[in-house]
């Protein structure tokens, strides 16, 4: 056998297939999986002064392009010890030989979209078009280029020199960064497409974690070998493998490790993933292949719990009464996700759904492609995403719709940017990360966008609220300043839109409550009622939120699940952490969601809980329910709202009351609007000079002729109050022009 080989993974329809290349045998081999043993086919043998470095297939992210355009993509490259590098089809016929480098050509890497590549060793690295014409040399150093790859969007290279780190933009404009990354010389370095992490190894016995900006995030120990071989899993970037001498680690993606193995193989030269992220082939120094499949992934929902034993076994336990079902696929498990009361399992091929009532029979369907990149539950429905094309499907499996906006096109699209509740779908624009799509689901209508968002900055995450209707619909988003923003989505358009805290890590709302967790600086930040954020009493807003020192949670921590009064957190080594400290306050949310008032007074007089008569306060608030409202307000010592409250009550007009109650609320839109519709012109106006929103007052006072010198006078006293002189230019002409009639007369 060879003494050293390349791998890689070739994408096709059941990602089963695996192609090494040897550089003393010179030969070409495709092994194909099936049944758990690796079935070998010689591609061709190449000639004898033919010695490999480095190998890699053409990238063919989206499995509906690539199976229509199949005969074109399928190429690999492999560049040579005489400073070649090689495109070969798939008989592996050498289609064309490039001269690039002086020396060994060490690397050669595709872009991520296949339109072009670079080489590289001698102090240089170029850039190739797909066909081989050379389009730049974007480095020029004294040292030898012994790793490098492209960022997720290929508009930079990222590459070693010695000890050091660089990324090196394609634009000429744009300034090299440069870092101390490894204490001896970096041997190799990978890019996650999904995440945008960086994760290199070295002769330092480390392997490292690194952000787009240089930041280190983590640092192995050191280890009793060089680092050789680096991988990210292609499809969620959640872990990756790394490979050194006689060992093979599966790390997450905080850099604490799944599981180790310790072969006896030599070193681990190259790693491969398959597209769905769960089998990986590894070459080592003694000319074997490895191959391996990610097992016991573990979910919980409620009081059951899920794990993948075996890449075809799943395990099924109930907490409490021991009761355990063994469920055995067809196919092996790519991906499985859990809740809502049921288990969704994805195979290669096919779509297994099981009730949690029901694990004998389940509804299984077809899938019309492979390259899954996740799949999000809701309480009536799921939706899969396969690299560009979301699909919503019923629990019984029945296809609903597949979901198109405005602007859709082929790009991937990025899975913590969509979100799914039972009546609305948030995605991310594929071109646009500031622009949100919002998208209506209704029973037996079709799949309807309803409206867009413009975020001020790029969007990194969203999450919907799974509790009420449409109308109680809100979306919260992380951006790429870590600022945490709620808004409040409704049938006629969005809400306010409120920054309610900032360096925001993740976010999850809870499934059985309007709760909204999130993971900041230093905090657990629970929101027991976020829809009072929208309001203008800022007091309320502060006192229903709870936190938590996150000092027990340890570095990058990430929320896993809110419900049943319980916060899961997963640490930044691994460990799950559970966190009950707003357990009372479900029982709050559960008795008005099932609309029993007097259970829910009652509690918050038996528990004298001020956050929890807060949060009474603004629920009777928006549920329109004043004694209930006065009571709570009462007890947290807000005399000015029950004053106000007691004002409401007074007044006999229907139509006035429900305009008080909305400003109440602090939504004073809705107030106007009930007004305006009623022919309520004088109060219209009235209300927007009570809360000092001038301007307003002032437009509708001229447009419907009434009020305007009301208006202006209550404009002239507070501005004596405050004493301050008149500065804006709309109150500025109609005192101009109202000095010149005066004259005039």
């Amino acid at each position: 056998m060879s003494t050293k080989v390349c791998s890689l993974v070739l994408r096709g329809v059941q990602q089963k297939k695996f192609i090494r290349v040897g550089r003393e045998d010179h030969l070409l081999i495709s092994w194909h999986l099936e049944g758990g043993i690796a079935h070998a086919s010689v591609v061709t043998q190449f000639p004898n002064d033919f010695y490999p470095t480095d190998m890699q297939c053409h990238p063919c992210l989206n499995h509906t392009v690539f199976i229509a355009k199949k005969s074109s993509l399928d190429v690999l490259l492999i560049t040579t010890a005489d400073g070649k590098y090689h495109l070969v089809n798939k008989n592996g016929r050498i289609e064309k030989s490039v001269e690039a480098h002086k020396g060994a050509t060490t690397v050669g890497k595709w872009s991520n979209d296949g339109s072009a590549l670079l080489t590289g060793e001698d102090g240089l690295i170029k850039i190739w078009s797909r066909s081989g014409m050379l389009r730049s040399t974007l480095v020029r150093t004294n040292f030898p280029i012994l790793t490098s790859t492209w960022s997720p969007d290929c508009s930079t290279i990222l590459y070693s020199q010695g000890s050091n780190l660089l990324l090196q933009p394609l634009n000429s404009n744009s300034k090299l960064r440069k870092w101390y990354a490894h204490d001896n010389l970096i041997l190799v370095v990978c890019w996650s497409q999904t995440n945008g992490l960086i994760v290199s190894g070295g002769e330092d016995c480390k392997y490292k974690i690194w952000d787009a900006n240089s930041n280190q995030l983590y640092s192995s120990s050191i280890g009793d070998h060089p680092v050789t071989a680096i991988s990210w899993c292609y499809s969620s970037g959640n872990y990756f493998a790394v490979g050194s001498f006689n060992t093979v680690k599966l790390c997450d993606k905080n850099g604490w490790t799944h599981s180790m193995e310790k072969l006896n193989t030599g070193s681990i030269y190259s790693i491969a993933w398959s597209n769905d992220s769960t089998q990986v082939a590894m070459v080592c120094s003694n000319g074997k292949l490895l191959t391996g499949h990610v097992i016991d992934k573990r979910l919980e929902w409620d009081n059951y719990e899920v794990t993948l034993v075996k890449k075809k076994v799943i395990e099924v336990r109930e907490v409490g009464n021991e009761v355990r079902e063994v469920l055995e696929i067809s196919d092996r498990v790519v991906h499985l996700e859990f809740g809502f009361g049921h288990l969704v399992v994805i195979t290669p091929a096919q779509c297994h759904v099981y009730s949690v009532t029901n694990w004998n029979t389940p509804a299984i369907f077809n899938l019309k492609s492979s390259t899954l990149s996740a799949v999000l539950l809701a309480e009536k429905h799921f939706l899969i995403v396969e690299w560009n094309t979301v699909s919503l499907y019923s629990y019984q499996g029945r296809l609903l719709g597949i979901p198109k906006w405005k602007g859709f096109t082929q790009e991937p699209l990025y899975p913590p940017c969509i979100s799914l509740s039972s009546d609305t779908l948030v995605i991310r624009d594929q071109n646009n990360m500031k622009l949100l799509h919002i998208l209506e689901i209704a029973n037996n209508k079709s799949i309807t966008e309803g409206q867009t968002y413009s975020h001020l900055q790029n969007v990194t995450q969203v999450a919907l609220s799974h509790i009420g209707g449409i109308n109680d619909r809100q979306l919260a988003l992380i951006d790429v300043n870590k600022d945490l923003f709620l808004l409040a989505i409704k049938t006629s358009g969005f809400g306010r839109v409120c920054k309610i805290a900032a360096m925001a890590q993740n976010i999850a709302w809870a499934t059985d409550a309007n709760v909204l967790a999130a993971m900041l600086d230093t905090t657990l930040s629970v929101w027991l009622c976020p829809n009072c954020v929208h309001y203008s009493d800022r007091k309320v807003i502060r006192q229903t939120r709870i936190d938590k020192e996150s000092s027990e949670f340890g570095k990058h921590p990430s929320i896993v699940s809110v419900r049943n009064g319980l916060i899961m957190v997963k640490r930044g080594d691994g460990a799950i952490v559970a966190s009950s400290f707003y357990t009372l306050f479900t029982n709050l949310h559960q008795h008005v969601l099932n609309k029993r008032l007097k259970e829910a007074l009652s509690l918050c007089r038996i528990a004298q809980n001020e956050i929890l008569w807060t949060c009474m306060a603004v629920i009777a608030t928006d549920n329109k329910e004043l004694d209930a409202a006065e009571e709570a307000y009462a007890a947290i010592g807000r005399y000015d709202k029950v004053d106000y409250i007691r004002y409401i009550k007074s007044l006999s007009n229907a139509t006035e009351k429900y305009a008080e109650m909305a400003l109440l609320a602090g939504d004073l839109l809705a107030a106007e609007g009930i007004l305006l519709q009623n022919g309520l012109i004088k109060e219209a106006i009235r209300i927007n000079t009570e809360v000092y929103n001038w301007n307003r007052a002032l437009e509708l006072a001229m447009r419907h002729k009434r009020q305007l010198e009301e208006v202006l006078d209550a404009r002239e006293k507070y501005l004596h109050t405050i004493d301050k002189k008149e500065t804006n230019p709309s109150f500025l002409t109609h005192i101009v022009k109202s000095q010149s009639t005066n004259e005039v007369n």
